[in-house]
């Protein structure tokens, strides 16, 4: 029997390739749901809705669990909700990041709000050259 602690395991092979972390010490994974017939179900998130890496990642947590031996059907539920803060970090990525000079400042990042996206207007149409008669008049 497969069990969620060793899908976890397994799943930090896969690695945010933005940053180059696993997607369980980042945070990213928020549950696992191996079922008696060894499907797994994994519901995770990415950093941003927008994540350009998104089907990579999903794919790899896919194959990863899927190479699990005796592993069923694997089913990557995304979701937003909670929405992912570096806060989520693992207390071992954290102490990484600090040995390494990083500064986490955790106050800081409680205090991280997602950036509301402003939707980008078109560009105006550009103007229709009339010719001789629109270059004489202005148009």
């Amino acid at each position: 029997m497969i069990t969620s602690d060793a899908v976890r395991t397994e799943l930090k092979q896969v690695i945010d390739p933005e940053v180059m972390l696993n997607i369980v010490d980042m945070g990213l994974v928020y549950d696992i749901n191996v079922k008696s017939d060894n499907d797994i179900d994994v519901t995770m998130t990415l950093t941003t809705p927008h994540c350009p890496m998104g089907p990579e990642i999903i794919h790899n947590v896919e194959r990863v669990a899927g190479g699990i031996d005796g592993a069923g059907e694997v089913k990557v539920n995304i979701v937003w909700d909670p929405p992912w803060s570096p806060n989520m970090f693992s207390d071992d990525l954290k102490d990484e990041m600090r040995a390494l000079g990083m500064e986490f400042d955790e106050d800081i990042v409680n205090q991280h709000t997602p950036v509301e996206e402003t939707p980008i207007a078109a560009p105006p149409p550009k103007k229709k050259r009339g010719g001789i008669l629109g270059w004489i008049f202005g148009r």
